[in-house]
């Protein structure tokens, strides 16, 4: 979901409305209303974390049918392992790490079902007929030009820690 973020150079989806919402739906197993092989980029900044595990096959299998040969799935996700080092530098605050773990949980749709790290997200990537599968920079990429989850630290005791994993991968023949 695009939440707040309208960036004229996509089509905005979101669970909820707005006026810069294209397509409002809790559905993004079937995106019955992209034909197949139209999109050139697809961007999903925090979104895959509120996809059940048992669902989360049928979305990158969205994605893949959505986007044209060789187009990007670009994913922004909370990184667990930088959850990790929030949690071991802050001599294990679990009030710290809950809401990048757990969601911020203020609305129906703001719950996290599954977390990753560079590893587990690859292989999924992968295994759904994904490749070249890289990190990418917010600040230094083509169609970001805004300030989202992807390029946002968090603080504490002083140090600044990243919170998301970037990846882009290329859709397979």
């Amino acid at each position: 979901g695009c939440g707040d973020i309208n960036s004229p150079e996509f089509i905005n989806i979101d669970a909820r409305k707005s006026s810069h919402i294209h397509i409002v739906t809790h559905n993004i197993f079937r995106l019955w209303m992209i034909p197949d092989n139209t999109a050139d980029l697809i961007y999903m900044c925090h979104v895959l974390e509120h996809v059940p595990r048992e669902k989360l096959s049928q979305v990158i299998k969205e994605m893949h049918r959505i986007l044209k040969p060789s187009g990007k799935l670009r994913i922004s996700v909370p990184d667990f392992d930088h959850i990790i080092a929030i949690y071991n530098d802050t001599d294990h605050q679990i009030e710290l790490i809950s809401p990048p773990l757990m969601g911020g949980q203020d609305y129906p749709e703001n719950f996290h079902y599954e977390i990753y790290n560079k590893k587990y997200l690859e292989k999924i990537l992968v295994a759904h007929k994904f490749g070249d599968v890289l990190e990418w920079n917010p600040f230094d990429v083509q169609f970001h030009n805004f300030d989202d989850w992807a390029s946002k630290n968090v603080m504490f005791n002083n140090k600044e820690y990243p919170i998301s994993l970037n990846l882009e991968a290329s859709k397979l023949q």
